[in-house]
């Protein structure tokens, strides 16, 4: 039998215990990711990166969930750096390139099962008109998953009177897998002016559908290995603006589709951007989406999410709270995430082309 070191019983043979984790994993599809989802750009589609009002952009989003429900504090962070340049060659100076970074790490609670990608990104920006982009995009990354066996005890370490005091003779597996991670992705935006405007884009990832079964690794005697391939993920995003009450407001609707393997999520919200002064480079946004999940029999509604950001010239600051709408959470703010995201734009333009802050 296997415990956790807070004493919790756990599920009985230390094979079963990490199969149950790579299952859980991709049977919910839960590739980690943001509810602030535009707020971490080379996330969503690589086509994105060097898609900046500036010539270069850092992002630091943060993601802390179920919180409040001891032993279930699952913590997501990722940071990115991007950047544009113009192409070096001559007939393609009207055009623009882009590269950059990314880290993200993933981590739950209980028994440690941590996921972290170090990716690259490269991207291509083709004028295909005054103030508009055709961008292509790709992602080469690393991707990690491991989980730390030190917080578990099994019986065969229980001796009465001194308590899991013995050393454990369970055979378990590798607990480090890693694979390469590529994805593509392509982008469309025009703008008329920062309060109009519109993006649309389609993103492919896990494109080698990597093995992520811990004992393919290194397959005990008598267990027939069996292949946990990570489903490859379909992105697809829109997101507009337009001028509402001359430009002093502007209402921006967004729409963010999901469908790796058997599983599909939906989210569709929108936001209230506000002008703070004059020259409108410092602005309010507020508003909110709202997400489906494809449950056992249709999609049904998942949550709701209040969202209120400030841009504040080259800084952008978001915040937002999920809230559980399923009837199985005992309370709507029990279940509670909360996320964070700040970035910060060198040599902010915001006349240059529609790249949306939120």
């Amino acid at each position: 039998m296997i415990l956790m070191k807070n004493g919790s019983t756990g599920f009985g043979k230390a094979w079963l215990v990490v199969a149950l984790i790579s299952w859980t994993q991709l049977s919910l599809a839960q590739d980690p990711h943001f509810s602030q989802y535009i707020s971490a750009p080379l996330l969503l589609n690589p086509a994105q990166a060097g898609l900046i009002n500036g010539s270069y952009r850092m992002n630091l989003n943060y993601r802390d969930q179920w919180n409040k429900i001891e032993g279930s504090d699952y913590k997501t962070v990722a940071f990115s750096g991007d950047m544009n340049f113009i192409p070096p060659l001559k007939g393609f100076r009207n055009d623009l390139m882009g590269i950059g970074l990314s880290f993200l790490s993933d981590k739950s609670p209980g028994f440690d099962f941590n996921t972290n990608e170090l990716a690259m990104y490269v991207a291509y920006h083709k004028r295909t008109g005054k103030n508009q982009f055709l961008s292509f995009g790709t992602k080469l990354g690393i991707l990690q998953r491991g989980v730390n066996y030190e917080n578990l005890t099994f019986g065969d370490q229980y001796v009465e009177g001194s308590g899991y005091s013995n050393n454990s003779r369970e055979v378990l597996p590798e607990n480090n897998i890693s694979s390469t991670e590529l994805s593509l992705g392509l982008n469309y935006s025009w703008s008329a002016s920062e309060s109009k405007g519109l993006t649309l884009g389609i993103s492919m990832h896990h494109i080698t559908s990597p093995d992520f079964s811990f004992f393919n690794l290194s397959p005990p005697l008598g267990i027939e290995p069996i292949k946990q391939p990570l489903y490859g993920l379909l992105s697809f995003h829109a997101t507009g603006a337009m001028p509402m009450s001359g430009d002093q407001m502007v209402f921006m609707p967004r729409i963010w589709i999901l469908n790796q393997g058997p599983h599909f999520q939906l989210n569709t919200g929108a936001l209230i951007k506000l002008p703070l002064n004059q020259d409108g480079n410092n602005s309010l946004f507020a508003g909110g989406y709202l997400r489906m999940v494809k449950g056992v029999r249709s999609v049904a509604l998942e949550s709701f999410v209040p969202h209120i950001a400030f841009g504040l010239g080259s800084v952008n600051l978001g915040l937002s709270y999920d809230a559980n709408l399923r009837r199985f959470a005992p309370s709507y703010f029990q279940q509670s995430v909360f996320e964070l995201s700040i970035a910060l734009i060198g040599n902010y333009d915001n006349a240059s082309f529609f790249c949306p802050r939120f």
